[in-house]
């Protein structure tokens, strides 16, 4: 449902239209004074005959966005930060109205850089900047529900359809066949033929054991480095059983093991594979992954509220990922960034996993 400041009025009262001159003619009229606009507004009832509709200008439309914090930054643009730890530039040419955190922001400057922001309340701005419609969600729209994957799914390919895959074998030129198997284990990681041969699948598991996606990706078994050549080799399982519907809602990699030690502190890295080695290396902590240096978010980290967190960026990210801890230091999570890797001479994007093994 939708309230407008201009309808057409619902009334019975007709006026001649510009177009056919028939007495057919149907005004809008302002909502809140119920007063006619201008004769040129309005629509024709002869829709088949005549169809002319001439509706009042619109102007830009804009949807009002909350922020964490905005503030500006010169005569020119804004500083915006999300929930989730994004920050945005904002032109102040796109905001067109702003009170405190919440503001209207042009619909095509939400289009261009990817901000959620369907079902908000939206407002049409004039050229003069003064609103012209008003539209209000009045019936709450509902976010679209994620999707989950079964544990039978899970239990299939790792019982049924069993596959070794290259990283296993590639483990176990570095651990103890048991200390690998235990690790599996604690992941769920599955072996697939899906897509590439001896591929490997990481399950994301949240802590209520909805599996919320299988991340497939090929390693090579000889170095243990995934297989980016002649393209970069990942996938997901929705996509290799075919569920077009399949609404992807990640969780970090290994959430779920945060049950198994309620007082062991929690490490956050961001590669599943270097998650997994770590475990083994260090099995005191509970080791997460983010899968990606952009998923370290708010909506990811909530089910860790109240617990030690650990930040272990790799070289090259300290900075980007330091700026997300502080806040969701505001928030109230416990959470430290670790410079280990930023203090060495390796190249960037070498890793807690790569420090360790080249000891």
């Amino acid at each position: 449902m939708q309230t407008f400041k201009y309808n057409l009025d619902k009334g019975s009262k007709k006026f001649i239209c510009p177009n056919c001159h028939k007495k057919t003619f149907v005004r809008y009229v302002e909502n809140e004074t119920g007063n006619y606009l201008p004769d040129t507004y309005g629509r024709c009832d002869r829709e088949s005959k005549c169809n002319f509709h001439n509706a009042p200008p619109k102007g830009k439309k804009c949807f009002l966005i909350s922020f964490l914090s905005f503030k500006s930054i010169s005569d020119k643009a804004y500083k915006a930060t999300t929930e989730d730890g994004s920050i945005y530039f904002i032109p102040k040419s796109q905001v067109l109205e702003r009170t405190g955190k919440e503001c209207f922001i042009t619909e095509w400057y939400l289009k261009s850089n990817d901000f959620r922001y369907l079902g908000n309340i939206s407002k049409y701005f004039t050229p003069e900047n003064e609103p012209v419609i008003n539209t209000v969600t009045t019936a709450k729209v509902e976010p679209e529900k994620p999707s989950y994957h079964s544990l039978k799914l899970v239990d299939r390919l790792y019982n049924e359809e069993p596959v070794k895959d290259n990283l296993k074998t590639y483990l176990e030129t570095i651990f103890s066949e048991v200390e690998v198997f235990s690790a599996m284990q604690n992941y769920y990681l599955t072996g697939t033929n899906y897509y590439w041969n001896n591929a490997t699948v990481f399950w994301q598991m949240d802590h209520k054991e909805r599996v919320h996606a299988g991340k497939i990706m090929l390693y090579d078994p000889l170095t243990g480095k995934r297989v980016k050549e002649p393209y970069n080799c990942i996938n997901w399982i929705h996509n290799a059983i075919k569920e077009p519907d399949f609404n992807l809602n990640q969780c970090l990699f290994g959430m779920h093991r945060i049950n198994d030690g309620h007082n062991k502190p929690i490490a956050i890295v961001e590669s599943e594979k270097t998650a997994v080695i770590m475990s083994i290396i260090v099995p005191d902590v509970v080791w997460l992954a983010t899968g990606s240096k952009q998923n370290l978010k708010v909506k990811l980290i909530q089910p860790l509220i109240g617990r030690k967190i650990i930040l272990y960026p790799d070289k090259g990210e300290f900075k980007d990922w330091q700026k997300k801890a502080e806040l969701m230091k505001g928030l109230g999570y416990k959470i430290e960034v670790s410079d280990l890797l930023e203090t060495t001479d390796n190249k960037r994007g070498f890793d807690l996993a790569d420090m360790y093994l080249n000891k």
